[in-house]
């Protein structure tokens, strides 16, 4: 259950700039007599107030973590960007090297600050490590036994051999993602491959698993997938066990400019 947050104004710090009331999206916030004030009826805490203020007048309550300043040298060069955005690929061989726990913290940290619509912020992780062997058998075994009614839908399993430990390829640890809303939870596994990209890690988003989740009651129950959390995807994640030189090519975009 989440923690009860409250937006408040601190009078003493407030100018009346009327930054956060011409920024706020639902229009919650007003000028007072002697600071903005807040209506919070229809607020989502989406915390544009708090981003905003000159003075730092306006916080919201019930965080863990405190509002970081965004700095101009911590800007993301756009060249760089779209340059390992083109170079990623999908990963299926891994070394042996273990993946620090405090690198998919930073991942999983990516993922949560990734945006959500209305702000429900319904976007949740499971860190799959330690049961990693025995989760990959449950799915194996399950996947071998529904292939001919799978195989109807994706013909290209039909004559598939499916092999111990080709669901998590030996990576050392994957990343279940799962959301009350399907779209928030995929921009977040984005969000989180781009990253864990930039820590020299390659990903792979395992369809086989999250599919084989959602159709086991065991493994729902495992991995605590709550009634409304849809499960979206999951990361596998570790270090190549090879080297891409160049980028694969692409269809030509399709747009539309009106």
């Amino acid at each position: 259950m989440r923690p009860e947050h409250i937006v408040s104004v601190d009078p003493l710090k407030c100018t009346l700039c009327g930054s956060c009331y011409d920024d706020c999206p639902d229009k919650v916030l007003f000028p007072g007599e002697k600071s903005a004030e807040h209506n919070g009826h229809f607020c989502v805490k989406c915390g544009h107030c708090v981003a905003i203020c000159p003075q730092g007048a306006a916080s919201i309550s019930g965080f863990d973590d405190e509002p970081e300043e965004i700095r101009a040298d911590k800007k993301v060069d756009s060249t760089a960007l779209l340059a390992q955005i083109k170079s990623r690929r999908s990963m299926r061989r891994f070394t042996d090297e273990d993946v620090a726990p405090e690198l998919i913290t930073q991942i999983i940290e990516a993922g949560r600050y990734t945006p959500t619509g209305g702000n429900k912020q319904g976007t949740s992780f499971v860190v799959i490590r330690d049961k990693k062997d025995e989760y990959e058998k449950i799915t194996v075994d399950l996947l071998r036994k529904l292939q001919p009614q799978l195989s109807l839908k994706l013909p290209y399993l039909k004559e598939k051999v499916i092999e111990d430990g080709s669901i998590f390829k030996g990576a050392p640890v994957a990343v279940l993602v799962k959301s009350i809303d399907a779209l928030d939870g995929a921009l977040a596994a984005s969000t989180m491959e781009l990253f864990a990209q930039s820590l020299g890690l390659g990903v792979l988003y395992s369809g086989f698993f999250s599919r084989m989740v959602r159709a086991s009651r065991k493994l729902k129950k495992e991995l605590a997938v709550e009634p409304g959390e849809k499960v979206v995807t999951t990361l596998v994640i570790g270090y190549p066990a090879v080297k891409y030189l160049r980028t694969a090519q692409r269809e030509t975009a399709r747009v539309v400019y009106r």
